[in-house]
């Protein structure tokens, strides 16, 4: 029995009315009549079984169910949009599509991109991020970068850099909590920032204490975000004290938007790699940027670079990045 896939229109419904919470402007933006969006969401849950959106006061929100299969109709969506645009190019060698970590992709590979851009400007980028491991076992793009041993099948993997990490927060943080006494009494005085991903998956605070902190630590609070990508945001703003890694952190220290209070710093047993499937890992676009991403990004550049051009890598359990 062939399992059920939604209409392409009835997903499209749903992407647009969850990114709006209004069922007025995802009409206005598919060019549909809201009773046609209506309509699709209807049929959608009617063959889910599940409510996706509930309306309170007239306000439109997700229920839990609707949060959970959003992300995977998303990343659907923008798969589809790369295969359709690939297929459309008259030159689809000239695309070259390179999926990545989110916050790698913000803090690394964008900044340092219009480097690669100048150089072969033939040659078009499409990045594509997903926090979801298992997306980068499909072979829906030219190049990754990937984070774990470098071990995968069927794959070309080059080493970009290791890693080290350790706790980062704002100067005003800083200032507040004050520079004296202990480890653990100067972390008394903040509030924790943690990374959850997975329901099994935890962030790198408790290797880092168990090197760096010989007596319990009692935080002022915790607060917990997704992804390391908010979870750094939340710190440059002041909401705590986080764990940084240093190729994502790099440019924030360098400005000056965080500081690291401790000298500890924990080496990762991951790393950063630069990785293609093994049948596209020789085609011209893909060399291109392998060499310029190695020469770039990598741990061997020249190391009179700023900061912010990216250095490190990862942990030894794969973190959300």
């Amino acid at each position: 029995m062939r399992p059920y896939i939604p209409s392409l229109q009835s997903l499209l419904a749903f992407e647009a009315a969850s990114r709006h919470l209004s069922f007025t402007r995802a009409a206005q933006e598919l060019e549909l009549t809201q009773t046609a969006i209506s309509h699709q969401i209807k049929t959608l849950e009617d063959r889910l079984e599940v409510k996706l959106f509930v309306r309170r006061r007239n306000v439109l929100t997700l229920t839990p169910a609707a949060r959970e299969y959003l992300d995977s109709v998303h990343e659907a969506i923008n798969l589809l949009s790369i295969a359709t645009a690939h297929a459309r190019k008259k030159k689809p060698s000239t695309v070259l599509t390179v999926t990545c970590l989110p916050t790698y992709a913000v803090k690394c590979l964008i900044p340092a991109l219009p480097e690669f851009q100048r150089a072969h400007p033939d040659i078009t980028v499409h990045v594509a991020t997903s926090s979801t491991f298992n997306e980068f076992d499909r072979n829906s793009y030219d190049v990754a970068i990937r984070y774990g041993s470098g071990r995968w099948a069927s794959a070309r993997s080059d080493r970009l850099h290791g890693e080290e990490f350790f706790p980062v927060c704002s100067p005003a943080v800083l200032e507040e909590a004050g520079k004296f006494g202990s480890v653990a009494e100067v972390l008394a005085r903040m509030r924790q920032i943690r990374t959850y991903f997975y329901s099994m998956y935890q962030d790198d605070w408790p290797a880092w204490l168990e090197a760096a902190v010989h007596e319990p630590v009692e935080f002022a609070g915790e607060s917990v975000f997704h992804l390391q990508l908010t979870s750094l945001a939340a710190a440059v703003d002041g909401v705590g004290i986080a764990i940084g890694r240093t190729p994502l952190v790099n440019g924030d220290l360098a400005s000056g938007k965080l500081v690291a209070p401790f000298d500890v710093r924990v080496p990762s047993n991951s790393a950063y790699f630069v990785s293609s499937p093994t049948d596209k890992a020789r085609t011209k676009k893909v060399e291109a940027f392998r060499e310029w991403a190695l020469a770039r990004l990598g741990e061997n550049r020249d190391r009179g670079e700023t900061a912010a051009q990216c250095e490190a890598a990862s942990p030894s359990v794969p973190e959300p990045c």
